[in-house]
């Protein structure tokens, strides 16, 4: 991944606050798609002004996500995780006082080289003592700090913004992982209602489907994801899963 391969996109003309709000509502989309998209608003953001912090940490949050993304797609990501350090160290380079320069520093040091779980949590931590009122710093700590059912951090993220799309696929996944089924089912299907492109969150609801014998309809979720980005090796891999599941009970 070379960052001057993606190139700003040509839009109203908006200052860079702007362009950093609008890369922030693509960015919360928790998809491909929206991740491209938000690097290209916050590449124009800080073409516009090269030393704007959130731009930086914007971008930082961005690549992490999508690196992550691309990992769990068995694609290339080390130059994404790369890039997202490299950002969120000009961040807080540039604003050791903002409470998203240390959320995305928090975020960029969960996977690649730079991973590091002690300053990540400690991180987070610095963020939410700046900014205790953001929805998506409580997210990133309930993530820091290991994803527990136990932990109100996720709670308050949810309660502060019940529309947190990452918040409702992580929260399902731990459900599911938990057995608690039901309740795994009800945030992925809010995930996909919130967002009906997100084509991981209709995996992970096949999956759940899949543990309920709901295979069917857990085959048909993959296939609206299939349908939702043709390229995604991870929807592929779990429809041919589940295919062989199917062939094996029968």
């Amino acid at each position: 991944m070379i960052e001057a391969d993606i190139k700003p996109v040509p839009g109203p003309a908006n200052g860079p606050t702007e362009l950093v709000a609008e890369g922030g509502r693509f960015l919360r989309l928790f998809d491909l798609e929206g991740y491209a998209e938000a690097v290209a608003q916050y590449l124009q953001a800080l073409a516009k002004s090269p030393g704007f912090a959130p731009a930086h940490a914007g971008l930082s949050e961005a690549y992490s996500y999508w690196g992550f993304r691309r990992e769990i797609g068995g694609q290339e990501s080390r130059s994404y995780y790369r890039l997202a350090f490299e950002h969120a160290e000009k961040a807080l380079s540039l604003a050791p006082d903002r409470a998203d320069s240390h959320r995305a520093m928090a975020v960029a040091l969960r996977r690649g080289e730079n991973s590091d779980a002690d300053r990540r949590r400690a991180e987070v931590l610095a963020a939410l003592e700046l900014d205790p009122k953001d929805a998506h710093t409580w997210y990133e700590r309930w993530r820091a700090f290991g994803y527990s059912l136990s932990d109100e951090s996720i709670q308050r993220a949810l309660e502060m913004d019940p529309r947190h799309v990452g918040a409702h696929i992580d929260l399902g996944v731990v459900l599911c992982d938990e057995l608690r089924l039901n309740e795994a089912l009800m945030h992925l299907m809010q995930a996909v209602q919130l967002n009906p492109r997100n084509s991981l969150a209709y995996y992970n609801l096949a999956m759940v489907l899949d543990r309920l014998d709901r295979r069917e309809q857990a085959v048909k979720a993959l296939l609206k994801a299939q349908q939702i980005y043709l390229e995604d090796p991870l929807i592929a891999h779990a429809i041919v899963l589940l295919g062989e599941k199917g062939t094996t009970h029968a």
